[in-house]
């Protein structure tokens, strides 16, 4: 792929990463942007998947159908910029009473890397939108089946490091074997904490003490561009 096919990809994707935030934000389906806007569903379909990008007349109309600024649902990606941990990159938005902002998305692996919030990777490739009021909100990409149905390798998961862990919910934990897992989270009247997966006949609940994790960041979002 030449630099100029990987800059049009990365607008694309980042394109879509957006346009999929304001439409669940509005409450919109495909099919409902498809009727509003007077065009095919299969179109819309490859705006969501970061396919195709729209017309001119249909970035006018679908700015104004999800309430969002054009300069930010349209922006261009291609950007590399250097990200420290401690500042978060934003773009923000307010539409329908809603603050949208981008936060940077590292790997799965990169992530694994850090003992702590501040050894993430300060070089990133790519963000994600998102409501999260977190300073340092940030999103990894998923790997593993272990979530399934609910996430998919592939997916982005924007985490809350200074978020509130709740029991039944997500989290994204690193333990100090350098192990990372996205489980649900549990935290035992013993004091134990419990990390369960969505497929407990092949990933059974394990227990483990605070000391066993580094981090333990709870998932705000789910961002699927496809």
């Amino acid at each position: 792929m030449t630099d100029t096919q990987e800059e049009k990809t990365d607008i694309l994707r980042a394109f879509a990463w957006r346009l999929n935030s304001a439409a669940e934000a509005k409450g919109l389906q495909q099919v409902d942007i498809a009727d509003k806007l007077g065009v095919k569903a299969p179109r819309v379909r490859n705006w969501f998947q970061g396919l195709n990008y729209p017309r001119k007349a249909e970035r006018i109309a679908l700015v104004k159908l999800l309430d969002v600024p054009r300069e930010w649902l349209f922006k261009d990606s291609t950007e590399r910029d250097s990200f420290h941990p401690t500042v978060v990159r934003e773009d923000q938005a307010p539409y329908g009473g809603i603050t949208v902002r981008e936060v940077p998305v590292i790997s799965w692996s990169h992530a694994g890397e850090a003992a702590t919030y501040e050894e993430m990777p300060k070089n990133w490739h790519g963000a994600v939108a998102t409501t999260s009021r977190d300073p340092r909100a940030f999103a990894v990409t998923v790997e593993g089946d272990c979530m399934e149905p609910k996430f998919f390798a592939g997916d982005r998961v924007v985490l809350e490091p200074t978020g509130e862990r709740r029991n039944g919910k997500p989290v994204v934990a690193k333990l100090v074997d350098d192990a990372v897992h996205l489980r649900i989270y549990t935290k035992l009247t013993n004091g134990m904490i419990r990390l369960t997966s969505l497929k407990p006949d092949i990933y059974p609940p394990l227990d483990y003490t605070p000391k066993d994790f580094h981090w333990i960041y709870p998932v705000r979002e789910l961002v699927r561009s496809v």
